[in-house]
C-alpha cells in the first residue's frame, strides 16, 4: 500500500514506534515543565540499519504543553514535526504516529536523561536520551539569514468555523506599502509554518524570496502542528480549505496590504485547497499551482505508487500486482464508513495480495507485511482524510475559478507526475472559460522543485538546493504581472 503519501514524503525509518507504559510517583510540575525543554539526543541500534541518532528538540506551547520537532541526520530526515506530546512527569509521549513510529520514556528524577522505547509496527527498540547542545546542521544554502530586509511578525488569527486559532509569520516589505500579499498554502501531512521537510524549509525559502520583491507573505502552521490549535487527524482537505480561507480573511485585514491583491499558492495538497477556497471566495485575486493535482485522488493514488515503484527500479509485473491490491484497498475506504469496519477487510487484502507476490517481488517493491500494516495503520488514524482525498475531484473547483492561475509540475515529480495532472488542470480551467491561465512542466525538478536525478522522495534530504531558483523567479515574476495588471 505504497501510495496516498500523506506526508509529502515519510522518513525512510517510518517504521521505528513504542507501547510500553511506566508508571512512578509525578515530581513536582514546576520543575519537570522547565526542565523537559530542550535538544534530547539518542541512538538507536538496528538489526540492518546499523546505529541511528535521533535529535528530539521540544519546546513550550503554551501554559502545561509542548511542542516539539525530531531530526534524524542519517536519514536526511529534518524538523520533523511532532504529532503530539505528551508528558505528565516522569511519564513522556512523543507521538509521531503520521510517520510511522512513536517515543515513550520516562524523565530521570534530575532530568538529565529520559529511559525509553521506540517502535514501529512490530519493532521495538531502545532508545535512551541525553541533553545535547544543538542538532548538528545540513547544508542549506538557500535559507535565509537574520537580519531579513523586511519586516517579520509573529501572527495569530482565529478560524471561527472550526472554532480554533492557528499562529504563522507573516513577512511584510518595508515601507508605506500597498503591498500585494499571497498565503501560502502546505502539502498533505502535518506541516508547519515553513513547509520543513528532510532538512529544507521550503516556505521559508520562498516567502523570503516574494517578500524581497515587494509581496506580503502570510505562512501558518497546519491546524494541530506547532503553535497551532485543532486536530489535525480529524480534519479532511475540506477543513483545511477552512483554515486557508481565516487566513486569506485575516491577510486582507493588515495595515499596508491592498486588499484587492491577495492570492493563494498551494503545494501539493495545498493545490487542492487554493482552489477549493478561491472557488467560493471570488475575492481571491491569483491562485498559484505548485504541484497541484487535477485528477482524482484514487488516480492519482495509483499514478504515484507506480512511479514511486518504477523510479526505485521494480519491475512491471511487480508494480501491477501492487496495483491491483490498492485498487481493492481503495474499495474498502468507499464502501466503509470507520476505520473498525475496515482494518479486518484491509489485512485480508493485505495478506493475499503478499501471498501472490514472489519474494523478489516484494523486494523490489520494498514490501512487507510489517510495513504495510504500518501503512494501513496510517491511512485508518486518518481514516476521514483518505475516504475524502479518494473521492474528491480537484476539477470541481478548477471549474469554477475566474481568477489568474499560474500551474507548476516538475517533470521528474513521482508524487503528482505532471503529464496525468497538467493536462487535467489545463482542461479544467478551459471549461471555467479562465483565459488568463499559465500551465508550465518544469524540467528536472521533482516534487518540491528541487533539480533531481529520478525524483524518488529518497533523494529530497540529500539535495542541497531547496527550492529552484527559475520557480522563485518565476512565481515573482507572474505575481508581479498579474497584480499590476
Amino acid at each position: 500500500m505504497n501510495t496516498i503519501t500523506r506526508a509529502k514524503t515519510t522518513p525512510v525509518v517510518v517504521g521505528l514506534l513504542i507501547l510500553t507504559f511506566y508508571c512512578g510517583s509525578l515530581y513536582p510540575r514546576q520543575s519537570a515543565e522547565a526542565s523537559l525543554v530542550g535538544v534530547w539526543q539518542g541512538t538507536v541500534h538496528h538489526p540492518k540499519m546499523g546505529d541511528v541518532e535521533f535529535y528530539f528538540t521540544i519546546d513550550k506551547k503554551d501554559a502545561g504543553s509542548y511542542m516539539a520537532k525530531v531530526d534524524i541526520p542519517a536519514q536526511k530526515a529534518r524538523n520533523i514535526p511532532v504529532n503530539e506530546v505528551r508528558f505528565s512527569a516522569p511519564d513522556l509521549i512523543l507521538d509521531m504516529s503520521s510517520f510511522g513510529f512513536i517515543y515513550e520514556g520516562k524523565a530521570a528524577e534530575n532530568f538529565l536523561g529520559i529511559t525509553g522505547r521506540l517502535k514501529t509496527g512490530d519493532e521495538i527498540l531502545l532508545l535512551d536520551l541525553r541533553r545535547s547542545a544543538g542538532v548538528p546542521e545540513a547544508r542549506r544554502p538557500q535559507d535565509p539569514r537574520k537580519p531579513y530586509p523586511y519586516e517579520e511578525i509573529e501572527v495569530d488569527f482565529p478560524n471561527r468555523e472550526a472554532g480554533i486559532t492557528l499562529f504563522g509569520t507573516l513577512t511584510r516589505p518595508s515601507g508605506p506599502g500597498l503591498f500585494p500579499g499571497v498565503v501560502l498554502i502546505s502539502g498533505s501531512g502535518p506541516q508547519d509554518r515553513d513547509s520543513t521537510l528532510a532538512g529544507h524549509r521550503t516556505f521559508l525559502v520562498l516567502a523570503d524570496s516574494l517578500t524581497r520583491r515587494g509581496i506580503a507573505v502570510l505562512r501558518f502552521d497546519d491546524r494541530g502542528v506547532g503553535k497551532s490549535q485543532g486536530d489535525f487527524h480529524k480534519a479532511t482537505t475540506a477543513d483545511f480549505a477552512s483554515d486557508a480561507q481565516a487566513a486569506w480573511e485575516f491577510m486582507s485585514r493588515q495595515p499596508r496590504i491592498d486588499a484587492k491583491n491577495i492570492g493563494l499558492v498551494g503545494h501539493s495538497e495545498g493545490g487542492i485547497v487554493a482552489p477549493m477556497t478561491a472557488a467560493k471566495n471570488k475575492a481571491v485575486a491569483f491562485v498559484v499551482l505548485l504541484a497541484g493535482t487535477g485528477i482524482s485522488g484514487e488516480r492519482l493514488a495509483l499514478i504515484q505508487s507506480r512511479e514511486i515503484s518504477r523510479s526505485r527500479g521494480a519491475g512491471e509485473e511487480a508494480i501491477s500486482k501492487e496495483a491491483r491490491m490498492n485498487e481493492q484497498l481503495f474499495r474498502v475506504f468507499e464502501t466503509r464508513d470507520d476505520p473498525q469496519t475496515a482494518e479486518a477487510e484491509m489485512r485480508r487484502i493485505i495478506a493475499e495480495s503478499l501471498a501472490r507476490m514472489s519474494d523478489a517481488e516484494k523486494k523490489e517493491l520494498n514490501a512487507s507485511e510489517v510495513s504495510l500494516l504500518q501503512d494501513m495503520k496510517g491511512y485508518l488514524a486518518d481514516y476521514s482524510w483518505a475516504r475524502f482525498f479518494l473521492a474528491y475531484d480537484p476539477a470541481i473547483a478548477l471549474r469554477k475559478l475566474s481568477c489568474p492561475v499560474l500551474a507548476l509540475n516538475g517533470d521528474k515529480d513521482t508524487q503528482v507526475p505532471a503529464d496525468a495532472n497538467l493536462p487535467a488542470i489545463e482542461q479544467a480551467l478551459k471549461l471555467a472559460g479562465n483565459t488568463n491561465v499559465q500551465i508550465k512542466k518544469m524540467p528536472g525538478l521533482n516534487h518540491l522543485f528541487q533539480t533531481a536525478q529520478t525524483g524518488h522522495p529518497r533523494e529530497y534530504g540529500k539535495i542541497e538546493e531547496t527550492i529552484s531558483p527559475a520557480v522563485l523567479q518565476m512565481v515573482g515574476d507572474w505575481i508581479l504581472q498579474t497584480v499590476r495588471r
